[in-house]
């Protein structure tokens, strides 16, 4: 195992922050991503998740060792836990290498539940980099509403509201247990606003590549109304 193995990329953020943008564009710099859901209605340039580290770990880290929410909407995990021996890197490297990762550049997994399950990522990756996505509130929460894998949990704006603070409650513990962080707001990249995204994929080690970036995000699904 290499310093890119040991130093993964770990995109997280609010559901409908454009988290999927984010990590679609960083793929396009160069980051690994592996085998991720197809796009469909609500994210059709695709949604940048790696299929088995979201079914079989993350998803069995809320329902198996947390009783939560596979989902992560209803019954979220308490803000602190404790972290025992998950062997969750070894699980990792075998579902990379299972799906052809070489070991020979950056990877990213992108899931907004890492909100939720961080601190099992970050025992087992410490020198993991974290790329936080924002959005502002009143978007996320319309998003959600146009979104059937969202609102089918409720369609009630106070619900959502209240959603929200939970999950950055979890983030900011996030931010406060590691200084590896950075932010940046997904709807700058759609602005053609570059100056954190291009501090962002410099600190990754990763290829700015402006062409390729508007291919991928100036079509009529980006118009960020998603």
């Amino acid at each position: 195992m290499s310093n890119y193995f040991d130093s993964p990329i770990f995109v997280l953020g609010l559901p409908r922050s454009g988290t999927s943008l984010i990590a679609g564009s960083l793929n396009t710099c160069g980051a690994w991503v592996g085998s991720t859901f197809p796009g469909d209605e609500n994210n059709p340039e695709g949604f940048f998740e790696h299929k088995i580290i979201r079914e079989n770990v993350t998803k069995n880290i809320l329902k198996q060792l947390l009783g939560c929410d596979p989902l992560g909407v209803r019954k979220l995990p308490p803000i602190k836990y404790e972290v025992r021996d998950s062997n969750l890197k070894n699980i990792i490297w075998k579902i990379l290498k299972d799906d052809g990762y070489e070991d020979n550049r950056s990877w990213l997994y992108k899931c907004p539940k890492l909100s939720l399950t961080w601190q099992f990522f970050l025992d087992a990756f410490p020198n993991a980099k974290w790329v936080i996505v924002t959005r502002d509130h009143k978007s996320i929460i319309d998003s959600i509403l146009r979104t059937n894998f969202m609102n089918q949990h409720s369609t009630d704006y106070v619900f959502w509201e209240n959603f929200i603070n939970q999950y950055n409650i979890r983030i900011n513990a996030l931010k406060n247990s590691t200084t590896n962080y950075k932010e940046i707001i997904s709807s700058d990249v759609v602005e053609k606003n570059y100056i954190s995204f291009i501090d962002i994929v410099n600190w990754l080690g990763l290829t700015f590549k402006k062409e390729t970036i508007e291919q991928f995000v100036y079509k009529p699904y980006y118009n960020f109304k998603h």
